[in-house]
């Protein structure tokens, strides 16, 4: 059944059921056929979504700047070939959705206005760090009485500025540099589509993310689709380095993370999970949703040329750099696990021990030498230091290829991805045509139940006698309109109470999510001052201040946290705000008992079968509840991502304004909801009865209808029977 044939097979066999059933619709009272057929049509919908979400295998790319995301991706996808722009500066990385399509088309979205003030403003920020630097230090070292020069504090300084800070400025100079009128062009979007050749595409794209890029500084994210067989099938999020400073760009990394399938965490061997990395797994990931972590030592031919032996074996040298990066992996991983702040992804890091360890450009390196092409300077320049310092190393493409290991991380890793993918798939359609054979079985049971009760009245009454039955059953049905309609207000009055008591609970959760971690630095200036006689001798003093800075991302993470609380909370409660199974078989109970069971002129069927078809109509409004219009209220007061000294207060505020206002919002809508449901309850109160009524009314004309000819139609009803049984055993037996 999982396979496309099976589904196919399935989908064909229910929709000439629904054909031959509606080829009989003098027999078979309307409503049933349209009902039918909707399902059908149903079925194969949500049979479509399934195979068309869940077969995509998304992988996310994750790491440093100096990891080499662009290379190893080009390695693991696109066969070494160099598909995947490079930014000119890690610093203008832009993240990058890629995907299949048989026409080339791609979509760059621009920063707004709001995010790209904050970036002016910290790089105004840098700039103050610089001049304040230079205030300072007026003539350069060793008295030679010249002014020291920009760009020497600059290179003096970079340590010490944070990395969002020197980001932004790097932005912002590009900009100045490419003579880019940014205002004219922020909060765009582009769309580019394949022109007459792949190349043109490629050089249009080009002018957005490439290395001489126009718009390279503005650029918050592109989606881009390639005419390309390796992409069919997957989708791929290629990231900007680690501690990205725009948190916008930030939480549409986030965003889209949390959907892949897999998530590659690459980490440069020299400098093996490193601080960086460390920080990124405690901040930057997302906590939930992620379902596969693995772990990457990336640049591995960088690592064995960290051997210090000279003329090692090179086996050993292998051996002994991997054992040492594996050891290094799993001490630092088991850290991070001890921190009560632990990231899920952390744990699932773990289970995926060993890292995998992998050289995009011995990958390279091997091909072009397979294709009897050229090495690139660093490429020969790793493989003849490897051959000058390692006996038993090879430069052949084959030992090249096996060392790199970048076909067996496809193979072995991608062919584990696709096979969960296809049980995943398996499973959700078996579970999907399970519970829908269900609902067809039973909307086929209550079709051959309506025909053997049509056959019974075929032959047992006349048109007279058919027509004092309706006015009996009708007259039966009236007497309890007033019943009904208390069952409906009743429960319309049970949700607006438990609604009431759910906005105490939601209130109660708010001081939990509040508050955010503020963390200082240490910033040291040598001030100058006039002091001996007359002020004539120049000496300096320090000051040092403490500098206190939060993140945004921590505001934005504990709304999300509280809406998906008030959710849960919903949830578990929502089954007791309203029993729709509950008041239904209310319903039931209170028509049934209008009649008398042991009436032998009764026949239970006779109200049972119009009333379960109303009764399966019975729907009530839902809830949508939705936080990112609250984030972006945060991200446009505060765009950069990161706030200091004062402004902290200033955050703080507008998260528990911005708490509040969700929580009224939520309140609002739940009223909103009651008032809905309460309306939706009422109304059809007053429709209940008349539904019933008029099924009854249809059912009793379609047996009038046939009288004329009274014993062929009972002996159609006789096959049609008999046809709808088979439908049901071919449709169990699917």
């Amino acid at each position: 059944m999982s396979s496309v044939a099976g589904i196919e097979q399935f989908l064909q066999k229910i929709a000439r059921i629904a054909e031959r059933l509606e080829a009989s619709s003098q027999y078979i009272n309307q409503e049933y056929l349209i009902e039918f057929r909707n399902k059908v049509d149903n079925i194969r919908q949500h049979l479509a979504d399934v195979t068309e979400k869940e077969r995509v295998l998304r992988i996310g790319i994750v790491g440093d700047v100096k990891a080499g995301k662009s290379s190893f991706l080009n390695a693991l996808i696109f066969n070494g070939d160099p598909v995947l722009p490079k930014a000119p500066t890690p610093m203008t990385a832009a993240l990058t959705k890629i995907g299949y399509s048989a026409t080339p088309k791609a979509k760059v979205v621009f920063y707004t206005d709001d995010e790209w003030r904050g970036i002016e403003q910290f790089s105004r920020k840098y700039d103050e760090l610089i001049d304040e630097e230079l205030r300072r230090r007026p003539q350069a070292a060793g008295g030679s009485g010249l002014p020291v020069s920009r760009e020497t504090v600059e290179k003096t300084l970079q340590a010490g500025i944070p990395a969002h800070i020197k980001a932004c400025k790097e932005l912002t100079r590009m900009a100045e540099k490419r003579n880019l009128d940014v205002y004219v062009w922020l909060g765009r979007t582009v769309e580019i589509h394949g022109g007459a050749s792949h190349a043109a595409f490629l050089q249009e794209l080009d002018r957005y993310v490439g290395s001489h890029g126009d718009f390279v500084p503005i650029v918050k994210y592109t989606e881009v689709y390639l005419d390309n067989d390796m992409l069919k099938g997957i989708e791929v999020i290629d990231t900007p380095g680690l501690n990205d400073p725009i948190v916008s760009r930030s939480r549409k990394t986030q965003d889209f993370l949390i959907h892949c399938d897999v998530v590659f965490l690459l980490s440069y061997v020299g400098q093996f999970l490193g601080e960086g990395d460390i920080r990124f797994l405690a901040e930057a990931l997302p906590r939930e949703g992620i379902r596969r972590a693995v772990l990457v030592g990336s640049k591995f031919d960088s690592g064995l040329l960290d051997y210090k032996v000279k003329k090692a074996p090179f086996k050993e040298v292998f051996r002994k750099s991997r054992n040492n990066y594996i050891v290094q992996a799993q001490q630092n991983l088991e850290t991070l696990a001890r921190s009560p702040n632990c990231q899920p992804v952390v744990r699932l890091l773990q289970q995926s021990l060993p890292p995998v360890f992998v050289s995009s450009l011995l990958y390279s390196a091997a091909k072009h030498i397979a294709e009897n092409r050229p090495l690139t300077d660093e490429e020969e320049r790793v493989v003849e230091q490897m051959k000058k310092r390692f006996s038993g190393f090879e430069d052949t493409p084959e030992f090249l290829r096996d060392l790199s290991n970048i076909e067996k991380t496809k193979r072995e890793i991608f062919a584990e991805l696709i096979k969960q993918k296809e049980q995943t798939i398996r499973e959700r359609i078996a579970d999907l045509t399970k519970s829908q054979k269900g609902h067809l079985l039973s909307m086929l049971e209550n079709i051959c139940i309506a025909m053997e009760r049509s056959r019974e009245d075929l032959k047992h009454y006349d048109y007279e006698e058919l027509q004092q039955k309706l006015e009996h059953l009708r007259s039966k049905l009236n007497s309890v309109r007033l019943r009904v309609k208390y069952i409906f207000e009743h429960n319309a009055i049970s949700v607006r109470r438990t609604i009431n008591e759910l906005e105490v609970d939601m209130a109660k959760e708010i001081d939990v999510y509040l508050g955010i971690n503020i963390s200082t630095r240490t910033e040291t200036r040598h001030n100058p001052r006039r002091g001996g006689f007359l002020g004539l001798f120049k000496e300096y003093y320090t000051v040092t201040e403490t500098i206190q800075t939060a993140n945004v991302q921590e505001v934005i993470a504990g709304l999300r946290k509280y809406s998906t609380r008030v959710k849960e909370i919903l949830n578990r409660e929502f089954r007791t705000l309203f029993n729709l199974d509950d008041m239904k078989r209310q319903l039931k109970d209170a028509v049934i008992g209008a009649f008398d069971l042991s009436d032998e002129k009764f026949n239970e069927d006779d109200i049972l079968i119009p009333l379960n078809s109303v009764l399966e109509d019975l729907t009530v409004p839902s809830l949508e509840i939705d936080e990112e219009g609250y984030e972006e209220v945060v991200l446009r007061q505060f765009p950069s991502g990161v706030v200091e000294g004062s402004t902290i207060s200033k955050l703080m505020l507008e998260q528990e304004k911005m708490m509040k206002d969700f929580f009224e919002n939520v309140a609002a809508k739940l009223q909103s909801l009651a008032k809905n449901i309460e309306n939706s309850l009422l109304e059809q109160a007053g429709v209940f009865v008349d539904k019933i009524e008029r099924q009854l009314k249809n059912n009793i004309e379609l047996v009038q209808n046939l009288l004329e000819n009274k014993e062929q139609s009972i002996r159609q009803y006789d096959m049609l029977i008999e046809q709808v049984q088979r439908f049901k055993t071919e449709i169990q037996q699917i």
